[in-house]
């Protein structure tokens, strides 16, 4: 099936996106379930989408991302990453969804990436 701006993903993903749905609109209801709230589960699987879904995009520089614990890479491809951005679960989705501007992030290596809309 195709998602907006082109980005393709397999029937048997649709529960899941609409999961993401309820999650990420319940966040922008403003009515105090924050990204923090959200399930770890459910955090992981959607840092795991938003990440792949610009791996390959050149306008995102090569960058690994990281809480601590887990790592995902995403941007252009290129041998080694340029940037590292390092945060917390819900700081990282946040500013991969486009909730949050990143500043809670920490950069290494060059400048927080500029991600193109969702």
């Amino acid at each position: 099936m195709e998602l907006r701006n082109g980005v393709t993903d397999s029937a048997a993903r649709v529960p899941f996106r609409r999961w993401a749905e309820v999650e990420l609109h319940h966040v922008d209801l403003g009515i105090g379930y924050e990204l923090e709230d959200l399930p770890e589960e459910f955090t992981e699987r959607e840092t795991d989408f938003l990440a792949r879904r610009f791996t390959g995009n050149p306008d995102v520089p090569p960058t690994r991302l990281t809480d601590g614990t887990r790592a995902w890479s995403t941007g252009r491809e290129a041998a080694a990453p340029e940037v590292t951005v390092t945060g917390t679960p819900a700081d990282l989705l946040g500013w991969l969804a486009g909730r949050h501007d990143g500043a809670a992030l920490t950069a290494e290596g060059g400048a927080l990436p500029v991600l193109p809309p969702l």
